[in-house]
């Protein structure tokens, strides 16, 4: 119900847009290009996504934040202002997500880990700029609504024994908020480039997981996997049966819901086209 929701908000917004271009002063459409920081990091350990190293005598355990909003993003927008200084606009954007490493290594071997993400992200904003003939500043702020899934992978080099698998969260809708201070240069009067740094406070809950590969030494183990250990379901609350026993194998096993993080600060440029 809440996609359904979201989705026709969208598009109601999109409509507004393109209704208000027959008698506004400014449409406009853009592409751009950028680049994100992680913000607002968070610990991973659900996950063991943290560093250790482990001797005959000692482990030696390190923390590590993360965020998966920081990486290469890119898209376009479509636009209109209302005049010089007010408008609205509806972006849509891809997150690349760079990946996120965390190391464990023992006396006969190392695993390594990663965690990434992959989201479309719809983006409806207002922008308020300064309404200057030559270099224009700006600003915007709106909300962010991101669609996709998490990735996470580890593999196991165990005394010459290679384990791999690689898990994908994904399912639900995670909203967030944008915001963004800019300039537009003129090229001529229908063209002009843009740079603007933005920040994205954002969290990820998935729905469910997936295991979608499992190997060890190249050979398929996802054949000999049951449902309960190559699907997760999360939820808000788990009930374990001491009488009843463990859950059948033939279904997901059920986890707490976890947040992942999102957010970002970065750097954007690109090139926008006034109709």
């Amino acid at each position: 119900m809440k996609k359904n929701y979201v989705f026709t908000l969208l598009i109601g917004f999109a409509f507004a847009l393109i209704a208000n271009n027959v008698t506004a002063q400014g449409p406009y459409a853009c592409l751009n290009l950028g680049y994100g920081l992680g913000k607002s990091t968070m610990n991973l350990e659900a996950w063991s996504f943290y560093n250790s190293t482990t001797t005959t005598s000692t482990q030696t355990d390190e923390q590590i934040v993360v965020s998966l909003g920081k990486g290469l993003n890119f898209g376009g927008t479509i636009g209109n202002m209302f005049n010089e200084n007010v408008g609205a606009e509806l972006g849509i954007n891809y997150l690349l997500g760079g990946k996120a490493k965390a190391k464990d290594e023992y006396p006969d071997g190392t695993t390594e880990y990663k965690f990434y993400a992959r989201m479309l992200r719809f983006i409806p904003a207002i922008v308020i700029a300064a309404g200057s003939d030559g270099i224009n500043p700006y600003a915007k702020f709106g909300v962010v609504i991101s669609t996709g899934s998490a990735k996470y992978e580890w593999e196991d080099n165990d005394n010459g024994d290679l384990m791999i698998a690689k898990w994908k969260y994904s399912g639900g809708i995670a909203l967030g908020f944008m915001g963004a201070v800019g300039a537009l240069y003129p090229l001529n009067d229908n063209m002009s480039l843009f740079v603007e740094i933005n920040t994205i406070n954002q969290s990820y809950a998935p729905k469910k997981g997936e295991l979608k590969e499992a190997t060890v030494n190249g050979v398929d183990q996802l054949p000999d996997l049951t449902t309960s250990q190559k699907e997760v379901e999360f939820v808000k609350e788990t009930t374990y049966d001491f009488e009843g026993g463990a859950p059948p194998s033939s279904e997901p096993t059920e986890q707490l819901k976890q947040k992942l993080p999102l957010g970002s600060v970065g750097i954007n440029f690109g090139i926008e086209l006034r109709f």
